[in-house]
């Protein structure tokens, strides 16, 4: 066997699951015959790596039950290997029969991009938006739990709700703001589940012969907007997005909503609206005995403001069953309380920062371990590509409990594994 790319022995890698849960069909079975598991449980850890001292391997303890939450957030600059610990991460999850979907806004994960054996065991589908809308209708009224007590939000909330992300999008004014608001308002008033971004665009239009309106505001407002609605990201009618077929598919481990051609504000908006459907479909149908993946490269450019979906996600993310995996290069455009949201993800890795995030870094690794943060600056500024230090819950096999610990490891590559499609 190969030793790991530290010199350390190599890694044999846990079930991710007991072996009466995978199922097969007879021909399957034979001996030497490739298989893709169904999974009839939660994947129990996921290999991350060795430790470089002592050559322990270090774990992502994704199944166990006192894990407070199924978050990873991975922090560092760019070229030191994040995009490939990820692939690493959905690998060994799809080898245990979890899928996943990557909203890929980066260009991180095109075709040319995804590693051989992440194509081989995957066999990720991209959904190319700019050949194929995704069929999701922003101004749908949006289940809204009060504690326990579900209902549908209002006309005037779902307007609110859908100005405000393009405000955070487009940095609309407060004319702006109120404009488009009374848009939207009466458009889902009149037009019901009909409502469609050309017909907010005709509204607009419209608003812009109303002498009751702010003339200035309305054309600024509409002139944003019409460069999106033209991309025609969104599939109009009654078709749903079906999220269930994403995650239960076997052929297809890894689902990719590609939106690679989209300027800056597109993708975002798109981002935007297919987070809030797919919080819809959590609130309806998810569970925290079905953990659902979702990948969110370059984090940072998402809106976290509080009642976001990532928000949201990063509070309630357990009992819905949502497990995000966020990466990130830079948090200084992030306020105080956004960060400390993002901070709460169970599980961190720590690649080489940018050196103007170095600072930043250390104080969170700080915090989380008690050393100084000079130690920790020095500790980050000395790792090389691919290596990260691992922080969050470990396994103590004597006491089957998790303990908080801190790893620097080397990211095990795809060919060490053992895992093959």
């Amino acid at each position: 066997a190969d030793n790991g790319s530290d010199g350390s022995a190599p890694v044999v890698l846990s079930p991710a699951f007991p072996a009466e849960t995978v199922k097969m069909s007879e021909a399957e079975s034979h001996e030497g015959a490739s298989h893709k598991p169904t999974m009839d449980q939660i994947p129990a850890r996921i290999l991350l790596g060795r430790a470089l001292r002592g050559g322990r391997a270090v774990y992502w303890e994704f199944g166990h039950k006192e894990l407070s939450n199924r978050h990873m957030l991975i922090f560092g600059t760019s070229g030191m290997g994040k995009t490939y610990a990820i692939q690493c991460l959905l690998c060994e999850l799809g080898n245990a029969g979890q899928n996943s979907l990557i909203i890929d806004y980066t260009n991180g994960f095109l075709p040319n991009q995804l590693e051989t054996e992440t194509r081989s065991l995957l066999d990720p589908k991209q959904h190319v938006i700019r050949q194929s809308p995704l069929p999701v209708n922003p101004f749908r009224l949006q289940p809204m739990d009060l504690g326990g007590l579900v209902l549908s939000e209002s006309e005037s909330a779902a307007a609110k709700r859908i100005s405000s992300i393009f405000q955070n999008v487009y940095g609309l004014g407060e004319q702006q703001f109120s404009v488009l608001f009374d848009a939207i308002a009466e458009g889902l008033l009149e037009f019901k589940k009909d409502m469609s971004f050309d017909t907010l665009v005709d509204i607009l239009t419209y608003f812009t012969s109303d002498d009751s309106k702010n003339k200035n505001a309305v054309r600024s407002t509409l002139n944003k907007i019409k460069p999106f609605v033209m991309d025609n990201p969104f599939l109009s009618g009654t078709e749903a997005l079906d999220w269930n077929a994403i995650f239960d598919d076997h052929a297809h481990r890894c689902h990719i909503f590609q939106l690679a051609g989209l300027d800056f504000h597109t993708w975002r908006l798109v981002a935007e609206f297919a987070l809030w459907d797919f919080y819809a479909f959590l609130q309806n149908s998810g569970s925290k005995n079905k953990p659902k993946v979702l990948v969110l490269d370059e984090v940072q450019n998402l809106d976290h403001r509080d009642g976001s979906p990532l928000s949201k996600y990063l509070r309630e993310g357990r009992k819905f069953g949502v497990s995000l995996i966020m990466a990130t290069q830079i948090m200084s455009n992030l306020e105080k309380d956004e960060r400390a949201r993002l901070f709460n993800a169970a599980h961190k890795l720590f690649f080489r920062p940018a050196d103007t995030e170095i600072r930043l870094y250390a104080d969170i690794a700080s915090v989380s371990t008690g050393e100084k943060v000079d130690v920790w600056m020095k500790r980050l500024a000395s790792l090389e590509k691919g290596e990260c230090y691992s922080l969050g819950p470990s396994l103590n096999e004597s006491t089957d409990r998790l303990e908080q610990k801190a790893f620097k490891i080397k990211i095990m590559s795809l060919a060490k594994r053992g895992i093959n499609g």
